[in-house]
């Protein structure tokens, strides 16, 4: 089995349900997954979620990105870091994320865990 990392830095909807999507995807193919999110992608995984939609998109939500993390979760095989950095400048700590959030970590971290797998970037 392999790993993935995933850099999320926005909280747009269409970005999150990608990133959602191969999150659920890769962990029932047995791969660790860890999504690293970062800048506004913070704001999506606060305990009050702040999810921006485009006026443009096309999307109707049947499932909701959480929900789909949530499935990706319960395999034991993903891990969600809030980034220290961009969790700083907003001024949020642990308390301030959800559920879904296992840790609040720099970009070293993430990377030192996930350099031997494959990396997925969605801004």
């Amino acid at each position: 089995m392999g790993k993935l990392g995933i850099v999320l830095g926005t909280n747009e909807l269409s970005a999150l349900l990608y990133a959602a999507m191969n999150s659920v995807i890769s962990t029932s193919l047995g791969d660790d997954v860890g999504v690293f999110v970062t800048m506004d992608g913070v704001l999506a995984f606060k305990r009050e979620s702040e999810i921006k939609t485009s006026t443009k998109s096309s999307l109707t939500m049947t499932e909701s990105p959480f929900d789909l993390f949530g499935k990706a979760k319960k395999t034991g095989k993903l891990k969600v870091y809030a980034c220290s950095y961009a969790s700083s400048l907003l001024k949020l700590s642990r308390s301030d994320y959800s559920e879904l959030v296992d840790n609040v970590a720099g970009i070293t971290t993430f990377m030192i865990e996930f350099e031997d797998g494959k990396l997925l970037s969605v801004w």
